[in-house]
């Protein structure tokens, strides 16, 4: 029981990890369609998720921190990054 109690409690605390990043992405999406003021996306979608290439929009809608740098990202981005570090 106490294994099973462990695994549940790993990935309960993963799926926490990914969902608040996507609520996070949500209000300032939100914000940006509210106020009209998008950003444009520096996503390096080359390296950060190769396989969804072409997705990107170019309206950013929110900022992740990447190597020590607050860096504007399009939802189609956010989405296919946080894909591209799941673990499967």
């Amino acid at each position: 029981m106490s294994e099973w109690s462990r695994r549940v409690s790993e990935a309960t605390h993963e799926a926490l990890d990914k969902i608040e990043p996507a609520v996070q992405a949500a209000v300032e999406a939100g914000r940006a369609a509210m106020t009209g003021k998008w950003r444009d996306c520096q996503c390096q979608c080359g390296s950060a998720h190769p396989a969804d290439a072409g997705v990107c929009d170019g309206r950013a809608v929110m900022t992740r921190r990447v190597s020590g740098a607050d860096v504007s990202l399009c939802a189609p981005c956010a989405v296919a990054q946080g894909v591209a570090e799941m673990k499967l």
